[in-house]
């Protein structure tokens, strides 16, 4: 029996080897039937790079921002184009649909031009090469277009943007945000540099946690609340180190208020009171280890936010230190404090704290742009106690 490994390599084998008889027949000669069915075989590769390279000349001539380039047929890798638009980009639907129509695109008129070529010729074993290899180039193509169950296929993204722009552009945005978010974590505490252990032990369990959240290698959100809820336990749990319970504190807060704030703020689905209750808790168990560290200041005001206490939120962000603080701690402080000068009311301080932390969160600006735009502010959640800080 075949493994399955082995299944598409001995496929591949057979069809070959049908594909150099049925030459025979049509060419009457041993050397020009395998040499038809070489070229031909030869041109999947050729063809392969040109549909990637329709993609990049797409996403150049539309101006779309190119992060990776992979190219490499038959090395088992993916070969693909990716690009990273701003979500509020013009005429962002179209741009999309036409970058990713560029690759089938160009195989089909390779394709075209292969069979004009192999229609003119009057050599046997040229026509049936030319010919293959246009067939190898419409199928393609065709394939490409084809929506599949891959993220990543062009024909699954096509019939996105066409059937769904307004909810793809925020998913989209949602994106953006998410990566805003794995910075933020990452300033607030650095992940380890080398492997990590999952476990009972605090501090591989939160490194464990950021590496899953941060590569997406979480298999569902449940997995994720779960693991969450787990490292939630360990920094309640008395035999934990204070400092290794303040880091999860912090982790966790920041990572799931700042969704909270998204989701109330741009969906307009306000978290329940228990989802509060919980951020405070966690808040409170990082301040009160380290309340003079930027990021326990920033986890605490977080928490106050959510918990409709902007003056309290601002009385922790007054004193910013740009040259100081991490960067990004410090961008994140000036927009979590406009934040509250906005539910206050005081949209001048908001507006000079966002230009104060400049454009390296671009998702997180327009949401305080959202909160400064409403009238009046929009109440974000539920009040919930928590004790003076």
């Amino acid at each position: 029996m075949i493994s399955s490994r082995r299944r598409p390599v001995a496929a591949s084998v057979l069809l070959a080897l049908e594909a150099v008889v049925f030459a025979l027949f049509v060419t009457e000669s041993v050397t020009g039937a395998i040499a038809a069915v070489g070229f031909t075989c030869l041109s999947v590769w050729v063809h392969v790079v040109l549909h990637e390279c329709g993609h990049l000349v797409a996403a150049k001539l539309l101006r779309l921002p190119i992060v990776a380039v992979r190219i490499a047929p038959f090395t088992g890798r993916r070969n693909e184009v990716v690009v990273r638009p701003a979500p509020s980009a013009t005429a962002l639907p179209l741009r999309m649909v036409l970058f990713y129509l560029a690759g089938p695109v160009a195989n089909m008129c390779a394709a075209a031009a292969l069979a004009v070529a192999g229609a003119s010729t009057s050599t046997p074993m040229t026509r049936l090469a030319l010919l293959g290899a246009a067939l190898v180039a419409a199928l393609l193509g065709v394939l490409n277009l084809i929506p599949g169950t891959s993220p990543r296929s062009d024909g699954r993204n096509l019939l996105r943007w066409l059937s769904a722009p307004t909810a793809t552009r925020a998913g989209l945005r949602a994106a953006h945000y998410q990566e805003e978010i794995n910075r933020t974590v990452r300033a607030v505490s650095p992940p380890p540099g080398g492997p990590v252990r999952d476990g009972e032990d605090p501090r591989g369990a939160l490194a464990a946690f950021q590496q899953r959240w941060s590569t997406g290698r979480a298999q569902s959100a449940a997995d994720l609340v779960a693991d969450a809820e787990r490292l939630a336990a360990l920094a309640r749990a008395d035999t934990t180190d204070p400092v290794a319970a303040a880091a999860i504190g912090q982790v966790l807060t920041v990572q799931f208020g700042l969704w909270y704030l998204y989701g109330a703020v741009v969906n307009g689905a306000p978290v329940e009171r228990r989802e509060v209750l919980e951020i405070a808790e966690l808040a409170q168990i990082a301040f009160h280890v380290q309340p003079h560290l930027m990021s326990a200041r920033v986890a605490m005001s977080l928490a106050h936010l959510l918990n409709h206490r902007p003056e309290q939120a601002r009385s922790l962000l007054v004193d910013i230190r740009p040259g100081v603080d991490p960067p990004d701690l410090c961008d994140i402080a000036f927009l979590l404090r406009a934040v509250a000068e906005c539910q206050l009311g005081n949209h001048a301080d908001a507006d000079a704290l966002v230009r104060a932390a400049g454009g390296g969160y671009p998702q997180l600006t327009e949401v305080v742009a959202a909160i400064r735009a409403a009238h009046p502010t929009p109440p974000l959640f539920a009040v919930a106690p928590m004790a003076a800080t």
